[in-house]
């Protein structure tokens, strides 16, 4: 009777543990269909990848354990082979690993690339849905192509943290883990990861889900007792207490556990036990009954982690679904380890490069590199290892699929392509590095592509290499007279054969051009090149009134076992500059040789036409000849006007050379031409620099001196000046006297009734006709060059006047008047 009773209640105990089983994985409300059309909607919109079924093998995995639960291989291709799906829908996973047989294959020895897209979901705001992850896997397993990790946290790599509960009718406890050694047993051997994890599983978390139940074995004796199995979720959880030491083995910045709102990109060894340690679960979690009584949770340890964008951080119209990364493998030399590099997000889907690593969202790159240590992948054969792609999907319905297309197959064809633009008009190239983006309207322009193989470290030719070339904006591209629009230049470094093929300029459609190399790059076939220049020709062409910033654009480069990117630096095409701009031409300058205080300040006065104004901080470059040397100096026009003043500190920009140059009772030419910042030249003027004596002495006179006019029957004694004569002396180093004396005046042969005198402050009266008179004098020697204005301080009444003795006839008198400096030593 007992039997039947227990034979009664059975379906009844298992309906009720399924129950329990489906309450826990009911996490999410969003539906498969919205996760499935985005899905289709990323794989619709996938780059141009490679074909995964000539390179890649798909193989079920070889697990020793019977309680390992991860027996199958979901991976699978799509889109023709050009995209490859890790795992599709809840709890599944897969491994895609290189077909070493077709060439595809790490060679440790040699540095070495990949790149490829990678595409994890389109849910912001919920983790859940993108997890779990995927990870770009080195690998000498034994297993080979067969070789598959765990599922879920395990993104297919790891080892299955197997923890599990007894089961006695109504009752679970009993609670165990699984240790480390038995943990890196299950997972992929002899490989180190670069994992890309999309939801973090941190067993200190609330918010982490719960265990995962994967099985549940019951009693064959007694179907009420059993044991049922989970995974933990606690990959990701830090080691707050600092309890576990990380081995000197692994690279420095590791540590167990890693975090990141949208993911993180971690470098990891997983089958190695050490990687692995039992951490503490959170109060919280010890507490909560779904936690089934479990205290601690596997970790794992991650090296070099850091927060990643892996997720869709566009917007609804313009959804980013997929995101680059490069890797490379940098083999060991030289003392130095191996180390691996990366880079995440670094170009966009039309093949533009990205250089924003900042973490405001959007799209940011990510760069790392990471110290490994080769001797984790055992004993290589032939020193080949097998790569490929994991991944794995987290417990929630509607979680989106795990994507990869593959952009570079590495040592099968390692090759690169860059981009640069040469302004022929300037003399320069712009490339992404360039600090002077600068380009003119009107100036001619070529537009360069290189694409390079790289001879060292590919195995096999590139072969039937398709260009798809998106030009560069406000440039005009026409065809030559031969109607073709780019020239291919191919070279052979290996035997320096070379040959040239041109385009048609049937091939440019608006800004699009595409056409087919007719050769090949590579070593192995002998009539193959390995290097492709290609060059456009353009006018750069900005006719409006401001500034336009070109963007990058992208140029594609496919072949069947290639496809390498890059895209045209930005660059700013500077509006139309029809003005002018002018240079006054100066005035001779005087400078006495060997004066310590000369600094030959040359004036500059320039101006625009057309009312076109400086601004203060304009930059104004002067380019300088004198004699047969060269020199530059740069300004600010200092002006918000149409003309701007200034001077070019001469002595200071010539230096020592000065005075060897300007040598004394020499005339001098200078030649200054002035470019404003827009490029616009002025005409070149010419400074004539006289230069003097050590010792200079002379005197400078009005040419004219007038004196009023008079009637017939005038009787005034002295007739006075007309305004604006003047007399100085300018000396350097001479004590001096100046004299002055005149000739006879007359009109014709009749001769004025007077005489010119020269009438002192004291009303001292000296006849000029008579004698040389002595007027003014400095008996200092001065070590500057002074300017003395002696009519400066002549009167009405004083100073060279008129003096009449009689009645003169009407007529205009002339003479001539000396006036003489002398050294008064």
């Amino acid at each position: 009777m007992d039997v039947f009773k227990v034979l009664k209640c059975l379906p009844i105990l298992i309906w009720i543990t399924l129950l329990f089983f489906l309450s826990l994985t009911t996490t999410t409300t969003t539906t498969l269909a919205d996760s499935a059309t985005e899905d289709q909607e990323a794989i619709n919109s996938a780059p141009t990848g490679l074909d995964i079924h000539k390179f890649f093998k798909i193989s079920p995995p070889l697990n020793n354990d019977i309680h390992d639960p991860f027996t199958d291989n979901d991976a699978q291709t799509t889109k023709d082979g050009k995209v490859l799906d890790l795992a599709t829908g809840s709890g599944s996973y897969g491994a895609a690993w290189s077909d070493t047989s077709a060439g595809n294959y790490i060679d440790i020895r040699k540095d070495q690339t990949v790149s490829a897209w990678l595409y994890f979901g389109a849910a912001t705001n919920n983790e859940l849905l993108n997890g779990q992850g995927m990870a770009l896997v080195l690998q000498n397993d034994p297993r080979g192509y067969n070789a598959v990790g765990a599922g879920y946290q395990g993104l297919g790599v790891y080892g299955y943290d197997k923890a599990t509960t007894s089961y006695y009718y109504f009752t679970e406890g009993s609670p165990t883990v699984a240790t480390p050694d038995y943990i890196a047993s299950t997972a992929v051997k002899n490989s180190m990861a670069l994992e890309f994890d999309s939801q973090i599983n941190d067993a200190l978390s609330s918010r982490d889900e719960a265990p995962i139940q994967l099985n549940y074995e019951s009693g064959v004796i007694f179907p009420g007792i059993g044991t049922y199995y989970y995974t933990l979720n606690g990959y990701d959880t830090k080691d707050t207490a600092n309890k576990f030491p990380i081995p000197s083995t692994y690279p420095n910045n590791s540590k167990f556990g890693a975090s990141g709102g949208y993911g993180h990109i971690a470098v990891t060894y997983p089958g190695l036990a050490t990687s692995y340690a039992l951490l503490p679960i959170g109060v919280s979690n010890q507490s909560n009954s779904a936690w089934k009584g479990f205290t601690s949770a596997a970790s794992i340890i991650h090296s070099g982690a850091k927060s990643a964008q892996l997720v869709d951080a566009g917007t609804d119209d313009n959804p980013i679904y997929w995101h680059h990364v490069t890797f490379t493998w940098k083999h060991a030399s030289d003392g130095k380890p191996a180390q691996i590099k990366y880079a995440f997000n670094d170009k966009y889907l039309d093949g533009t490069i990205n250089n924003d690593g900042s973490n405001l969202g959007g799209y940011p790159r990510v760069d790392q590199t990471v110290d490994v240590d080769h001797n984790i992948f055992g004993d290589i054969k032939d020193n080949k290892l097998y790569w490929g792609f994991t991944g794995a999907n987290g417990k929630s319905s509607g979680i989106y699929s795990k994507l990869v297309v593959f952009e570079s197959i590495p040592a099968l064809v390692h090759a690169d392509a860059k981009a640069s633009i040469t302004d022929n008009t300037l003399g320069k190239v712009i490339t992404d590095d360039s600090t002077d983006k600068n380009i003119a309207h009107g100036d001619k322009l070529t537009i360069n592509y290189n694409v390079n193989y790289d001879t060292e470290n590919s195995r096999v030719d590139w072969n039937k290499i398709a260009a798809e070339i998106d030009l560069p904006t406000n440039i005009n591209y026409d065809s030559d007279s031969n109607g073709n629009i780019a020239t291919i230049n191919y070279k052979n470094s290996l035997n320096g054969n070379t040959k040239t093929e041109y385009i048609s300029g049937t091939n440019l459609n608006a800004q699009s051009l595409k056409f087919n190399l007719a050769e090949n790059l590579g070593k192995i076939s002998d009539t193959a090149y390995t290097s492709a220049d290609i060059s456009i020709n353009g006018i750069a062409d900005n006719t409006t009134d401001h500034d336009i910033d070109v963007p990058e654009e992208p140029a594609k480069f496919s072949g069947e076992n290639q496809i390498s990117t890059t895209s045209t630096p930005n660059f700013k095409v500077t509006y139309q500059k029809n003005w002018l701009l002018t240079f006054k031409n100066p005035d001779p300058i005087n400078i006495v040789y060997s004066d310590a205080n000369e600094n030959l300040n040359l004036p500059t006065q320039l101006s625009y036409d057309k009312n076109h104004h400086f601004k203060t901080e304009d930059p104004i470059r002067y380019d300088i000849s004198v004699g047969d040397k060269t020199y530059n100096a740069s300004t600010q026009a200092n002006s918000t006007d149409t003309s701007a003043l200034g001077t070019i500190p001469l002595r200071s920009i010539v230096g020592d050379d000065f005075w060897n140059i300007f040598k004394e009772k020499t005339t001098q030419k200078v030649t200054v031409t002035a470019t404003d910042k827009d490029d616009i030249k002025s005409n070149t003027v010419t400074y004539i620099i006289n230069v003097l004596q050590n010792k200079f002495l002379d005197v400078n006179a009005s040419k004219n001196l007038d004196f009023q006019d008079v009637n017939y029957l005038s009787t005034n004694e002295y007739l006075k000046r007309k305004s604006g004569f003047s007399v100085s002396v300018t000396s350097l180093r001479n004590p001096w006297k100046l004299s002055v004396s005149t000739s006879e005046i007359k009109k014709g042969n009749v001769k004025f009734n007077g005489t010119l005198v020269y009438r002192k402050k004291d009303g001292t009266v000296y006849d000029l006709t008579s004698e040389e008179v002595p007027i003014a004098e400095n008996n200092v020697a001065s070590d500057q060059l002074v300017t003395t204005v002696i009519s400066k301080s002549w009167t009405d009444n004083t100073g060279p006047l008129l003096k009449q003795t009689g009645i003169s006839e009407v007529g205009k008198y002339s003479g001539t008047v000396t006036w003489y400096v002398t050294n008064s030593i």
